[in-house]
């Protein structure tokens, strides 16, 4: 293991940062619960064998290169490239909505509303094309299209196409349009 001269704590700030965005990514990408705390497991152990330096300031987008790649590397073995570069998905179910739960004086009828949205949503995202799919899941996690191209190795202008395509793709979706009427009218 490399030492540093601040020890082990930008290890544990990063693991307290970045732990919950990086297993809903890999879950994302490999469709498994057990599959994806592997690839994170396997993020942090890396992480613990680099530099400061090496992982940069702030190591998000190389923790969730390493993670992809990890992810990538089981669908290669296990012969299923399909979620990130096939037509067809198998259904994930996304994070439950934890902000409905927190907050008890929400309308229920509201809450209800926003996880069938939500639920929709996800449908709609797994209907992109894997590439557009990832840079907006990595774009929703707060990356920037710099940190995009670096986590996926594609250049910084083809991210911004692909995020561009996917969200044009997205507004221009029947049931996207339909609930963006009905927004502009209540």
């Amino acid at each position: 293991m490399a030492a540093t001269s601040d020890g082990h704590g930008w290890i544990l700030a990063a693991v307290d940062a970045h732990e919950l965005p990086l297993a809903r990514y890999a879950r994302r990408l490999l469709g498994d619960v057990d599959l994806a705390a592997d690839a994170v497991q396997h993020a942090f152990v890396q992480l613990c064998s680099e530099s400061r330096a090496t992982a940069g300031e702030n190591p998000a987008a190389w923790l969730f290169r390493v993670c992809r790649n990890r992810a990538l590397d089981h669908l290669r073995r296990s012969g299923r490239e399909r979620p990130l570069v096939g037509e067809h998905d198998e259904p994930t179910a996304g994070p439950p909505d934890r902000s409905a739960i927190a907050d008890r004086s929400a309308d229920p009828a509201a809450a209800a509303e926003q996880r069938e949205l939500a639920a929709r949503l996800r449908d709609l995202l797994r209907a992109l094309p894997p590439a557009q799919r990832e840079a907006i899941d990595l774009w929703c996690e707060g990356f920037t299209a710099r940190e995009i191209a670096a986590i996926t190795g594609r250049t910084e202008g083809h991210v911004r196409v692909l995020t561009h395509r996917g969200l044009t793709g997205l507004r221009s979706h029947p049931a996207i349009r339909s609930l963006l009427a009905a927004n502009a009218t209540a």
